[in-house]
């Protein structure tokens, strides 16, 4: 699978092993030098999943395409630190804003990173260039400089890249999610024959706040005690599977751990994988592959069928906000659990160390403030009213 971008392009390489490898490839299918040495010295050196190299090599070959089409040596600029203008540079980041597949520009986040890999790939280029001269040239400490104001220029002024601020969704949204991806329901938005596995897999998202890809690398032996009253799911990490076909392949980015569910879900999954998920006309093929959720070829589910499920909720289901995804589910599973901790009187010590075990994060961490931001503005309004009450019987006094 390819994209093409003028001359160069990314192709994902899949050895024998099942491990994934981008490369940049001219329009003749050979392998082009410096990004393939960037990415294996510098990202593969970091431990870059598959898809984040993906990234930044897209975004160096929108770079190198671009160099090509205004007449730009960059390798020639670079070995004499003359880089990029200022001109230059802003004409390079309004070709790394632009959509190349459905017109228009990318989300500000994508832009932010674009700017950013291809600023980091020249600049490993330029340092290369100047540890080549010899300390007692007088140039050296004018390439140094040029180096520094390149690296702060080529992101002076970005949007801001970070995720948009998400909340989970209140009791009405999620009482008609529940409704409306119920086998049979009248604003199941789903085709008959697939609402039996659409509901396993979108309620677990819901129950556990799962990532959108955790759910779709879960393969039958990590469903533990189905059915029975204390059903647990394996959550692992499993990277470049062999048995994984899939050309983007779902990724746990989140630490292993074992997860108690409810009998309700081990329910739906029991019956998915035992009652539905074996009807060989409606998922031929689907014996031969090991992972819980598939396709209607039988194949693993794919993300962009995930995608697709939480546009049609969008488009169907009244009440659907306009960010519905499963990261929205899974900001709005962390308020449950905020406010079972709550129910149980964990202290705060407590509900920390219990949460980022179930969200897979390190003890440490502090994700969990970025995830809770619905419940704790309940708790601040829950405190405020408190006061409020307390001030008027004051006054009652």
């Amino acid at each position: 699978m390819f994209e093409t971008n003028q001359g160069l392009r990314v192709k994902v390489v899949r050895f024998g092993g099942g491990e994934r490898c981008p490369a940049v490839v001219d329009a003749n299918g050979m392998l082009v030098h410096d990004p393939n040495v960037y990415a294996m010295l510098r990202l593969r050196s970091q431990e870059c999943a598959s898809n984040t190299m993906e990234a930044h090599l897209r975004a160096i070959v929108i770079a190198c395409n671009w160099a090509a089409s205004r007449g730009i040596d960059l390798r020639e600029r670079v070995a004499s630190l003359d880089l990029l203008s200022s001109a230059e540079m802003f004409d390079l980041r309004d070709s790394l804003r632009e959509n190349r597949r459905e017109g228009g520009v990318v989300a500000s986040a994508t832009y932010y990173n674009r700017c950013h890999f291809v600023r980091d790939y020249l600049a490993w280029l330029a340092r290369a260039a100047i540890q080549r001269i010899s300390v007692a040239d007088p140039k050296l400490p004018e390439a140094r400089q040029r180096l520094e104001w390149f690296e702060r220029a080529m992101v002076a002024g970005l949007p801001k890249g970070g995720s948009p601020e998400r909340e989970g969704v209140d009791e009405n949204v999620q009482l008609a999610f529940r409704e409306a991806i119920t086998p049979g329901s009248p604003s199941n938005p789903f085709q008959a024959g697939h609402q039996h596995r659409n509901q396993a897999l979108l309620h677990l998202y819901w129950e556990t706040g799962l990532r959108r890809g955790e759910a779709l690398k879960i393969k039958g032996e990590h469903l533990i005690g189905l059915p029975g009253p204390t059903p647990v799911l394996r959550v692992l990490r499993d990277p470049d599977a062999a048995d994984d076909a899939r050309r983007t392949q779902p990724a746990v980015k989140t630490l292993p751990r074992d997860l108690e569910i409810s009998p309700y879900l081990g329910n739906l999954l029991y019956d998915w994988v035992v009652k539905h998920r074996t009807d060989g006309k409606r998922y031929p093929g689907a014996k031969r592959t090991p992972y819980v959720f598939v396709s209607r070829s039988g194949q693993p589910l794919a993300l962009r069928t995930v995608n697709d499920m939480f546009e049609l909720l969008r488009e169907r289901v009244p009440g659907m906000p306009d960010n519905f995804s499963p990261h929205i589910l899974r900001h709005t599973s962390n308020d449950r659990f905020s406010e079972a901790s709550d129910a149980q009187g964990l202290n705060e010590a407590e509900e920390k160390q219990a949460r980022n075990y179930v969200m897979g994060w390190t003890k440490t961490s502090n994700q969990g403030d970025r995830y809770t931001r619905r419940h704790t503005r309940k708790r601040a309004a829950e405190v405020v009213q408190r006061m409020q009450e307390a001030s008027v019987k004051g006054q009652n006094r």
